[in-house]
């Protein structure tokens, strides 16, 4: 009984909204507020605290790649929404010329 009442709350949580991960965006680094994350629905609340545009693709397991996010102005903020289904580890880059090079770039675990 208690078993049970543990699943369906469980189920109950996963069937909510995306989980959220807040991002800052610096030049040049990510900051991840959140390491790792269920698998199912994931919005990111990326912040820029940087100079310049930065922009956010996640790359995972078997070839999986986001679309990439709007650009983030300087102190602008972007709601990012993905779905990762599969465990593993994802990568979060910035794909603006040269930025993933020079160190922006994060890792996010999917359990």
């Amino acid at each position: 009984m208690i078993a049970a009442l543990v699943a369906t709350t469980a189920a109950a949580a996963g069937a909510g909204g995306p989980i959220s991960v807040g991002v800052g965006a610096h030049e040049f680094r990510f900051g991840v507020y959140r390491t790792a994350v269920p698998a199912g629905r994931v919005r990111f609340n990326i912040h820029s605290f940087g100079e310049d545009a930065h922009n956010l693709l996640v790359l995972g397991p078997r070839g999986y790649r986001s679309a990439v996010s709007p650009d983030v102005l300087p102190e602008q903020d972007v709601r990012f929404e993905v779905r990762l289904r599969r465990r593993g580890t994802y990568r979060l880059v910035c794909v603006k010329p040269g930025h993933a090079a020079k160190g922006m770039r994060a890792t996010l675990r999917v359990r």
